[in-house]
């Protein structure tokens, strides 16, 4: 199977680990990496904080807005989740890629610090990420965008929020984002397809089994913890779904647009042949991060473009 000559070099240095370390230590380990293999920030884009109220209290999120935005311009708005699989790296981790996507897609990126298990397990990410919808639909925070064109992205645990949360929000009846971009999303945690059991590239079956029995326990086959799982995919946002060929997540991402598309659902499908997962964050070292990254803000600008046009 072909590995990116960068891709190759990256796995060369990691050392074995024999098991997992405790979460705190995960969490540590894992931001500092995601830290050192970002590009730089984005020039032009003021970052912020906000806080979204949640059941039992706020939690803070970040963002990113354009410097120079004409006067009374309402900018769109990118929801970003983060990945992790729901239990590890903060918005900070993400600061790079959200930066460079809110100036490149010339829109507001908020990254919400949803609440992650094992201290507050499923469904308490996925409910933080739909309050935050919901409160960005009703411009709650005031922050002067466009309320009518957002869309909701993520990858890897962020994927699954992303798609998770256009089901709640379609069964809910609320007003759908414009799209879901949905980067190398987990979609089904029970899966045991050929991919996830065969590779073993950065991420393989095992790491997925810890931070999965973390975050949703035995409680694997719940749509709103596997959304391949749920009987009808139909009245969702248009899909953008990137995968990487090296990543044990492929087939059910695959699996995910075959029955989006079956439902009735526009679905875009990219693969990013000798990439592994993460690689879209790891813009400082893989320089196919970097075109994700671009790739990602053409999907938003597309998006917003088109929504723009149908409203003329």
């Amino acid at each position: 199977m072909f590995i990116h000559p960068q891709v190759k070099a990256f796995l060369d240095g990691i050392p074995a680990a024999d098991s997992a370390p405790p979460i705190e230590e995960q969490r540590v380990a894992f931001s500092g990496l995601w830290q050192s293999l970002a590009p730089p920030a984005a020039t032009g884009v003021v970052r912020s904080e906000a806080e979204f109220e949640v059941e039992g209290g706020t939690i803070p999120a970040l963002v990113y807005t354009p410097e120079h935005v004409p006067n009374g311009e309402k900018l769109p708005i990118v929801l970003f989740l983060h990945g992790g699989g729901c239990c590890t790296l903060r918005p900070e981790d993400f600061d790079a890629t959200s930066s460079l996507l809110a100036k490149d897609a010339n829109a507001v990126v908020v990254v919400p610090a949803f609440r992650q298990a094992p201290e507050n397990p499923f469904p308490i990410p996925l409910d933080d990420c739909v309050a935050v919808y919901r409160q960005l639909l009703d411009d709650s925070l005031a922050l002067g965008t466009d309320t009518s064109r957002i869309v909701v992205a993520g990858d890897s645990g962020g994927g699954y929020l992303a798609a998770a949360l256009c089901l709640d929000v379609r069964d809910a009846g609320l007003a759908q984002p414009l799209a879901q971009i949905l980067i190398y999303p987990m979609l089904d945690m029970a899966s045991k397809s050929p991919s996830r059991v065969s590779r073993d590239y950065f991420l393989n079956d095992a790491g997925l089994a810890g931070v999965i029995a973390m975050h949703a326990g035995d409680d694997l086959l719940n749509p709103r913890v596997s959304p391949l799982r749920a009987v009808d995919l139909s009245g969702l946002p248009r899909a953008y779904v990137v995968a990487t060929s090296l990543d044990p997540l492929e087939d059910e991402a695959r699996a995910y647009v075959e029955r989006l598309r079956s439902a009735g659902v526009e679905a875009s499908w990219f693969v990013y042949e000798g990439m592994i997962h993460g690689f879209f964050s790891f813009g400082g070292i893989i320089s196919e991060g970097n075109d994700c990254v671009a790739h990602v803000a053409s999907m938003l600008r597309t998006t917003f473009r088109r929504s723009r046009a149908e409203h003329l």
